[in-house]
């Protein structure tokens, strides 16, 4: 702890001066980059955050339940740490996707908050899985005046969104492709020969020729029946490397990858999301990878991840920079970024922390994707000589952690560069190159013989094999056509099918023969060595013979053992399982640029070959009769197809045939399939012209004697060569036959490996017209002319048949020769001795050796043999040997199956036998019962006794919950334990948010995981009492804490939580918070505009005032005029008393007149309004006989009528009369109150005036109501 503030202040927020550092370094010895740095403070600090803060758990990242999700995040360095949760991946800038933050608090060792362990941790309750999350992290800077804040993923991150920049929750076993339950490692074993295939996941489909549907995807690995431009008839995809032999599959990382380099990794336990079918669906990223890895299995491919731990993305942009600064890579003294490649960066391996992240990451890609392998990018920069002056190792300490988690995963790497892969370069173009060949990328028939000759070489060298895709496709990357030069190009396989029949061959040799699993030094030898092998049914020695100049050459076979056959599986043509021919001795002739493999005849008869394997041998011939001796003659050396039987194959269009000859005819096809053994097809050519043309001084089957000299007239040939034998020109251009004891085969060879071929004949010696060296004679091929001899001159040794011998003139061209005489010899009578003639000839052979007959016992110790032969009389006489006398039998002769000697009372024919009780054991003869060895007690080892075998029957003791009972006379924990016998105690395991249950002695839950049930700040179930945390204090709450809901702090009055509001009333208003009220300005009337306050724009509730009938309600507040008119209202009412009508005018009723509003009415409430029609009376007409009407009377058609009534038109007659208008005068009387003609008239009035009133009060009441 005591550096912990120079660590926060220096270190592990350096990357302030880091990130605007230029990078340092210097690219090292390929052969050796480990790390030789020069010790600085960085390295200081970070030393002591592994002394202090190591954490031991390989639980960091999350644990994602239907009921929890637990984060773990190790960042000793950070102030504040909190989670953001989101419902999508994408890096949406206003997170417009964010559910919530929440915030993380350190974990403790075992609950002692004295001792934090550098993790802070995390869990929600509920269902989080299928959202995404990131980590906002603050960290002390190089000052430590304030904190940097960074949003980073999850460094421990399972899967990740399609840009990487936030992590995703889910558990990765809940998300697997059909039948993965059954998928297996298949793990790479290192007792066989490993053919170890490298590619990548996009350059393996990516080519348009691959016959698969998701090109460059996961998914592409999966396809099967795929085949080269969907023709039908090569495999391609996955069948394709089944075939082909691949026993691993070395992917290159898919890892996220940050940029277009897949050695650039951006998170290394997630896979790339580019190479799912959909890269922003996390479930499907996860189950399209494992499906590849279950696809591979079940080919019985097992499948190495390429990993560059030892490398990053640039670290300003890398997870692990963001969370502990200045940790995770290495510095020099400056602060400026320390590296050895062309990367930017390397990993610290040298930390703690870093190699058990490497450690966890290897082993949740083993157990989550049944990854078989690791193959570490630049793997000499793992280890380090930083601090002194050996090496630190600590790739092996990685490897033997992974170990003893899995002890069945390989782990090697390689040291190619960035450099490296962008100038890569092919074998193929390399051999094109180096002969000054045809176009890169185009066969060229000597490139191949040179191809397959390295091939074979590489394929036969003991240890690991390794090639990269396409290699046996004699890939070019000048050649290609595809803008990623290592793109597969799956014509190739077309093009170059004899090639991939040839490294299937050899693949199959290297899986048949142990030996070429393990690494041996061969570098001594590498023309000629032998390997032994005592696997059972498996070869028991191959030969390898390397001839890689342009000639054959005779190589001798190492010593291995004596006067070895052997068995050709492998030469220049072809390669496989099956024989390709036999050679006997010490010494073979191994024909220019050849690797030949031989295994012992004797072991290759007990090997079986497979029947699934099949040939199809192509030969191309020349058919055409220009003075050809033979119909047919090879054209150039037959190609072989080899493959599994019932699978199709293709003859190669692209071979470089001479312009010279022109194909005629070709039997079967172009394509089949292979069947079980040998198919054979020929192609037909013939010569558009003599061959003569090409050279000056041979013709084409042409016959000379002793030797011949020619020269090559046609430039485009450069190359000669007689039997596959090269030829070197003279100074002026000529070549030289020599004699050869049969017709010799002359090519003339261009650069492309193209061929013309003639045919001669040069003798050995000339051939003379005359067979008797005594008389002239002439040379029948040459025209030499040989004089006469005078004598015979006859050899010193014989020449012989079966029955004579005799002597012959030596003489050129002579055949004379001396008298026959018959074999004849002397018989020694020794049948191992034999009869020989005076010329050498053997008469009589010798047999090697006697022939002798059984043996014959003499009764004292001895017995005699006789030999059989007729004629021989020799014999011998031995002493009886053989038999083992025992304890109760004699010896009996091996021989002569007699018994001789004495008993052997020491010698016991009976086996020893245990004698075994509870407690001892003994040993005894079982023949006799002798002791042989005396009584011991038994000593136990797991229940058994080690020294006899015997098996304790367990009693005693007692078992527990953690422990089986322990047998009390073993020692040995034997039964079940008991769950219901604990030894410990029930406790209580707390975090801030949860507790569970457990015996402490056997972890057995007894109250499952669940959420405190908070009481003022104390879990009413477990105690916990709550470390507050979170939350602000402001002017109406203290804090209120994110776990348990307790207010803990004082109100802080200065933070608000709401923000400053209008408080109003009828006639006031002031500005106050809305939060705890406290005012912000005085109270003050409102300033009135059309009933709305100006200042705070208050309503006025309108009260008070009179509508009348012109005028509404006057507001007694703000005077503005409100509501309706009120027509029960009338001030300016005035009344208008009756008036009597004259013939002059008119006159009216009594009525009353309203000024204002000009309406009439009958009374003076204003209720019942008439017309002013109604108010008229009209004027007197000149017959009206009215007489005396009294002032006011109203004048009508009738008589009588009274002051004020309504006239109506009864004319006053007497009931009687006869309708004539009589005129009677009466008195002006009062009217009665019972006058039947007006009372009708009132009723009604009144009735009329009531429901007015009515409705009056009630509109009324209605306004005031609202």
């Amino acid at each position: 702890m005591k550096y912990l503030k120079k660590i926060i202040a220096v270190v592990l927020a350096a990357g302030m001066i880091i990130s605007n550092a230029p990078v340092a370094g210097s690219a090292a010895n390929q052969n050796s980059r480990a790390s030789k740095r020069t010790y600085n403070w960085y390295d200081k600090c970070a030393d002591d955050i592994d002394e202090n803060y190591t954490y031991e758990g390989s639980d960091l990242g999350i644990e994602a339940t239907e009921d929890y999700t637990t984060f773990k995040i190790w960042a000793p360095s950070a102030t504040y740490i909190k989670v953001n949760i989101y419902r999508k991946g994408v890096n949406d800038d206003d997170e417009s996707s964010k559910v919530g933050s929440f915030t993380l608090e350190k974990m403790f060792a075992n609950g002692n908050r004295d001792v934090w362990t550098g993790v802070w941790t995390l869990t929600l309750i509920g269902d989080w899985r299928g959202f995404y999350y990131n980590y906002t992290i603050s960290t002390t800077d190089i000052t430590g005046a304030h904190d940097t804040t960074y949003q980073v993923a999850d460094p421990y991150s399972i899967a990740v969104s399609a840009d990487g920049k936030r992590s995703y929750i889910i558990d990765p076993d809940m998300v697997s492709p059909d039948g993965w339950e059954n998928d297996k490692h298949i793990y790479v074993d290192t007792a066989k020969a490993n053919n170890v295939y490298k590619v990548s996941i996009k350059d393996f489909s990516t080519d348009t020729s691959s016959g698969t549907t998701s090109n460059g995807k996961y998914s592409a690995f999966t396809e099967k029946g795929a085949t080269v431009n969907n023709a039908g008839e090569l495999s391609s995809g996955i069948d394709y490397l089944k075939e082909l032999g691949v026993t691993t599959v070395q992917l290159a990382p898919f890892s996220d990858y940050a940029s277009d380099d897949e050695y650039v990794v951006a998170n290394f336990n997630a896979p790339e999301p580019d190479y799912a079918s959909d890269a922003s669906n996390s479930e499907a990223i996860i189950k399209e990878c494992k499906a590849m890895i279950q696809a591979l299995h079940n080919a019985g491919i097992s499948v190495v991840m390429e990993m560059p731990y030892t490398h990053t993305v640039t670290p300003t942009e890398s997870v692990f920079e963001k969370v502990v600064p200045g940790y995770y890579y290495r510095h020099n003294t400056n602060g400026t970024y320390y590296t050895t490649t062309d990367y930017d960066n390397e990993c610290a391996t040298e930390r703690a922390m870093y190699r058990k992240y490497v450690e966890n990451s290897m082993k949740y890609w083993a157990e989550v994707y049944h990854i078989d392998g690791f193959s570490i990018d630049l793997v000499d920069c793992f280890d380090t000589k930083a601090y002194h002056s050996r090496l630190d190792k600590w790739l092996d300490e990685v490897k033997e952690n992974v170990a003893n988690t899995d002890p069945r995963l390989v782990i090697w790497g390689d040291n190619y560069t960035k450099t490296d892969r962008q100038n890569k370069t092919s074998i193929y173009d390399n051999i094109i190159s180096s002969i000054n060949g045809s176009t890169y990328g185009a066969r060229n028939e000597k490139a191949i013989k040179m191809y397959k000759q390295q091939a074979a070489m590489k394929y036969a060298t003991p240890g690991v094999l390794y090639m990269d895709a396409g290699e046996e496709m004699c890939s070019s990357v000048e050649g290609t056509t595809q803008q990623d030069k290592s793109v597969l190009e799956w014509q190739k396989c077309i093009d170059y099918t004899d090639i991939v029949s040839y490294y299937r061959g050899l693949m199959d040799i290297r899986k048949a023969f142990s030996p070429l699993a393990d690494s041996q030094n061969i570098s001594n030898n590498k023309e000629a060595y032998v390997l032994t092998n005592t696997t059972e049914g498996e070869w028991s020695t191959m030969a390898v013979l390397n001839n890689d100049t342009a000639d054959d050459k005779e190589i001798a076979i190492p010593a291995s053992r004596e006067a070895a056959d052997w068995v050709i599986i492998a030469n220049g043509e072809s390669a496989g399982l099956v024989s390709l021919g036999e050679v006997s001795g010490s010494t073979v002739k191994v024909p220019a640029y050849t690797t030949m493999i031989l295994v012992d005849k004797e072991s290759s008869l007990q090997v079986s070959v497979p029947e699934e394997k099949g040939r199809v041998i192509i030969d191309y011939l020349r058919t055409d009769g220009y003075g050809n001796s033979s119909f047919e003659t090879p054209l150039r050396e037959s190609i072989t197809l080899y493959g599994t039987v019932g699978t199709g194959f293709v003859v190669p269009q692209n071979l470089n045939i001479s312009s010279y000859y022109d194909l005629i005819n070709a039997e079967y096809g172009k394509k089949g399939i292979f069947e079980s053994g040998t198919i054979r097809l020929r192609y037909y050519y013939s010569a558009k012209y003599k061959p003569d043309r090409l050279v000056d001084g041979i013709i084409n089957d042409g016959h000379y004697c002793e030797e011949v000299r020619f020269k090559v007239t046609d430039p485009a040939y450069t190359e000669v060569r007689v039997d596959d034998k090269k030829l070197t020109p003279d100074s002026n251009g000529y070549y030289t036959v020599s004699y050869a004891d049969k017709e010799q085969t002359i090519k003339l060879i261009d650069n492309n490996g193209c061929n013309v071929q003639l045919y001669i004949k040069v003798l050995e010696n000339h051939i003379p017209n005359n067979n008797d060296c005594t008389k002239d004679s002439v040379c029948t091929i040459c025209g030499k002319v040989f004089p006469a001899q005078t004598s015979h001159k006859y050899s010193d040794s014989w020449s012989k048949d079966d029955t004579y011998h005799w002597k012959v003139c030596e003489n050129d061209g002579c055949e004379v020769t001396s008298t026959k005489t018959e074999h004849s010899g002397t018989d020694d009578g020794d049948c191992t001795t034999p009869v020989i003639c005076e010329c050498g000839q053997i008469v009589t052979a010798a047999k090697a050796e006697h022939t002798y007959g059984e043996w014959k016992s003499n009764g004292d110790g001895t017995h005699t043999r006789k030999c059989t032969i007729q004629g021989c009389t020799a014999e011998e006489t031995k002493d009886c040997e053989g038999g083992e006398a025992t304890c109760t039998k004699k010896a009996v002769c091996t021989y002569c199956n007699s018994e001789y000697g004495a008993l052997n009372p020491s010698n016991h024919s009976g086996s020893v036998e245990w004698v075994q009780t509870e407690g001892t054991h003994q040993k005894k003869y079982e023949c006799c019962g002798a002791e042989y060895e005396a009584v011991e007690s038994h000593k136990w080892e797991n229940g058994h006794c080690s020294v006899c075998g015997y098996g304790c029957e367990h009693t005693g003791g007692e078992a527990t919950c953690t422990e089986k009972a322990v047998c009390a006379i073993c020692k040995l924990p034997y039964g079940k334990v008991d769950a219901n016998n604990h030894t410990g105690t029930e406790e209580y395991i707390k975090t801030s948010t949860t507790h569970e249950k457990k015996y402490t002695c056997c972890g057995k839950v007894t109250l499952v995981k669940e959420n405190h049930k908070w009481k003022d700040g104390v879990c009413e179930i477990c105690d916990y009492k709550c470390v507050h945390t979170g939350g602000e204090a402001n002017c109406t709450s203290g804090a209120i804490c994110e776990n348990c809901g307790m207010e803990y702090t004082d109100k802080e009055p200065s933070k608000h939580t709401g923000n400053p509001e209008w408080v109003q009333t009828e006639d006031t208003h002031k500005k106050a918070y809305g939060c705890c009220g406290l005012e912000v300005s005085a109270s003050e009337e409102h300033i009135w505009e059309a009933g709305v306050c100006k200042i705070c724009a208050y309503h006025c509730h309108h009260t008070g005032g009179e509508a009348t009938c012109i005028q509404k309600a006057q507001c007694i507040i703000c005077n503005e005029e409100y509501g309706t008119y009120n027509l029960g209202v009338h001030k300016g009412l005035k009344l208008v008393e009756a008036k009597a009508a004259t013939k002059a005018e008119e006159g009216n009723i009594e009525y009353w007149h309203c000024e204002d509003c000009d309406r009439y009415y009958v009374e003076d409430n204003g209720y019942v309004e008439i017309k002013k029609a109604d108010t008229v009376i009209a004027k007197v007409s000149d017959n009206d006989n009215s007489n005396g009407a009294g002032s006011g009377d109203v004048v009508d058609n009738g008589t009588g009528a009274g002051s004020g009534d309504v006239g109506s038109n009864d004319t006053g007659a007497d009931s009687g009369s006869d309708g004539v208008n009589d005129t009677a005068t009466e008195e002006k009387e009062t009217p009665d109150t019972a006058d039947n003609n007006s009372i009708f008239v009132w009723l009604l009035m009144l009735s009329v005036g009531g429901m007015t009133v009515g409705m009056a009060i009630s509109s009324k009441k209605r306004r005031t109501n609202r």
